[in-house]
């Protein structure tokens, strides 16, 4: 269910709410260390997620603080919002395909970093 969540998060972003707590619900009902590799895969998905989106905010709140559009803060935090824009994406891809195929496949998340 919370891979499926996670897909569906491209289309509905809030449900990272309903994956978050269905995450937390679960981790403590799962009693295989197989399975609960991936709960911990998922969550840490969404930490680094939760984390990149409140730099994100506030880069953008930078760049349109009203402040000259020259000036090299608002330069530098309009690059920085693009970069991670252009980042998040395929990284997000990469950690959702790799958690579904592993999971899939039965086998756990262990020392499977990123």
């Amino acid at each position: 269910v919370a891979y499926e969540l996670q897909w569906a998060m491209l289309i509905i972003p809030l449900l990272a709410i309903a994956n978050i707590g269905y995450l937390l619900w679960a981790r403590s009902r799962v009693p295989h260390v197989e399975l609960r590799s991936h709960i911990h895969w998922q969550l840490a998905t969404l930490a680094i997620l939760a984390l990149i989106a409140v730099t994100g905010l506030g880069l953008l709140g930078l760049a349109f603080a009203g402040v000259n559009t020259d000036a090299p803060l608002s330069i530098a935090a309009t690059f920085l919002l693009y970069g991670i824009g252009a980042v998040i994406i395929p990284w997000f891809f990469y950690r959702v395909i790799f958690g579904t195929y592993r999971f899939r496949r039965q086998l756990p998340m262990h020392r499977v970093w990123l």
